[in-house]
């Protein structure tokens, strides 16, 4: 007999909770480990039921879903349905990327398609990209102000405009604020996805910026240059990003 598939169920209004509960009650082959109503029970419990779905609402207080999944990015056997209340066209961007959507107020037939899909990739392993999901969905919407950011030992909220610039650590990112540094678990990739290009921007394979910090550009050999942050950090902006740095100036 085949495991269970287990389910977390994410959503801060109870009503909804309770909703999902009961369509899923007669389904044998789905067991509920555990469900949060906000974002930081949800990385808890996901460390200790290890789901291999989650039922995630986007819109929460505070920490949006998206928030959530991005702290999910190294744990690739996890499945995500996202549960939300926003209009089709504002969600078609992620929609071949998370497993499905729910779009409220749905009924038992439709979460019974979504149940299905949620089989057939948790028994074929399709290829499956938080990180992909992550930065289409922000690509239509509007980006966060406050990130999750999961560290060794805690789980922090970190608001962006105080991000100063950010380094790659293997599987980790040092992100460093002018008055903090955090080291959390997730790649560059994972946390790019979550920042406003606007205001972020990729100047070599291990950094990324927030442009309002940067204090001096100074030009060295090889179409490097060398920049100076407020902090009195200098970073090299490697060659292969500099046309993407100075187009965040142009007029």
């Amino acid at each position: 007999m085949a495991p269970k598939i287990k389910v977390l169920i994410v959503d801060d209004e109870e009503p909804a909770r309770q909703k999902l509960k009961l369509f899923l009650a007669t389904e044998t082959d789905f067991e509920i480990v555990a469900e949060a109503k906000n974002g930081l029970e949800a990385l808890q419990l996901v460390d200790d039921h290890h789901p291999d779905v989650i039922f995630l609402d986007i819109q929460m207080p505070r920490l949006d879903g998206l928030a959530v999944a991005s702290n999910l990015e190294n744990k690739s056997n996890i499945r995500i349905a996202f549960v939300t209340g926003y209009n089709e066209y504002a969600i078609k961007a992620f929609e071949l990327n998370a497993v499905d959507y729910l779009l409220k107020p749905y009924d038992k037939g439709r979460l019974c398609k979504t149940l299905d899909r949620i089989r057939d990739r948790t028994h074929r392993q399709a290829p499956y990209s938080i990180s992909k999901l992550v930065r289409d969905y922000r690509s239509e919407q509007s980006y966060p102000q406050q990130l999750l950011v999961k560290t060794e030992n805690s789980i922090e909220i970190v608001k962006t405009a105080k991000i100063e610039w950010v380094e790659a650590c293997a599987n980790y990112v040092k992100i460093c604020l002018a008055d903090n540094v955090f080291i959390a678990r997730q790649t560059l990739t994972m946390l790019q996805s979550q920042l406003d290009p606007k205001n972020f921007v990729r100047i070599h394979r291990s950094h990324i910026i927030n442009i309002g910090s940067i204090r001096k550009v100074t030009p060295l050999s090889k179409g490097d240059y060398n920049l100076l942050l407020n902090d009195g950090t200098k970073l090299r902006l490697s060659r292969s990003y500099r046309e993407s740095f100075f187009q965040q100036f142009a007029p």
